[in-house]
């Protein structure tokens, strides 16, 4: 009897005590709550900016000694932060650069992110900031649309007709949204100033300086005869431009 009452102790006692120092353990304390994001430098200005818009990580900052630098960024201190600006190059930069694009951003002392001003060409493929505000503008290629009080060209492209015998204010011969729709716009010159494409619904805009410009929207798979170059001319504010494309449906 005094065996079995040993060994019985001997399993139990080690369960008790293991039972007993789990219920004595203080529960597990939850990860401290994460402060707001204090702002003290243009350096953490910038590095803010990159987290708002990733597009932008990896930019460094302006080095005056190097001449043809593609892309950098630059601050300053306002009265509640800082203003940041990122600017970006490509084509030839150790001749300084083709073409440019630059943002500027307002970054208060607890990190909000404002964009106060974008100019420039559209950003390629491969260029720091390509993609940045695609959609915002029908899907400019990096130029992220007008801003308020800017200028530029805007509009839908539409085809039509779309039945053979085409029915006054009938929906179902209505003309209909070209999506996907590349159009690149002229200078006077014939240089190339922008390029872009239409969204979901047909529309497209693309800042653009005052001046005159030709429209010229490049082919598109499955509508036959396409659309005409079309000039149009920028003034102070945003001109509206409908591009028609042909379907050849008669």
């Amino acid at each position: 009897m005094t065996r079995r009452l040993a060994t019985f102790l001997l399993f139990v006692l080690p369960v008790l005590a293991a039972c007993a120092g789990a219920a004595s353990s203080p529960p597990p304390s939850s990860p401290p709550t994460p402060g707001p994001t204090l702002i003290s430098s243009p350096e953490d200005a910038a590095a803010r900016v990159m987290d708002v818009h990733p597009e932008l990580a990896g930019i460094p900052t302006k080095d005056p000694n190097v001449i043809g630098a593609c892309c950098y960024w630059e601050g300053s201190p306002t009265g509640d932060g800082f203003t940041v600006r990122f600017e970006v190059g490509w084509g030839d930069c150790p001749s300084g650069c083709i073409d440019r694009h630059s943002w500027t951003f307002a970054v208060s002392s607890d990190g909000a992110v404002t964009l106060l001003d974008e100019q420039g060409s559209p950003v390629p493929s491969g260029v720091p900031g390509a993609g940045m505000g695609a959609g915002a503008g029908g899907g400019s290629t990096g130029g992220g649309g007008i801003l308020p009080g800017g200028t530029g060209i805007q509009g839908h492209a539409m085809a039509g007709p779309t039945c053979p015998v085409a029915r006054p204010n009938d929906p179902a011969c209505a003309d209909r949204p070209v999506a996907g729709a590349t159009l690149v716009f002229l200078t006077a010159g014939g240089v190339e100033a922008a390029r872009t494409m239409t969204d979901a619904d047909g529309f497209y805009s693309v800042p653009l300086p005052p001046g005159p410009y030709t429209i010229e929207p490049q082919p598109v798979e499955g509508i036959m005869h396409g659309s005409p170059p079309i000039p149009v001319v920028v003034n102070d504010g945003v001109a509206t431009v409908d591009i028609p494309f042909d379907t050849g449906i008669r």
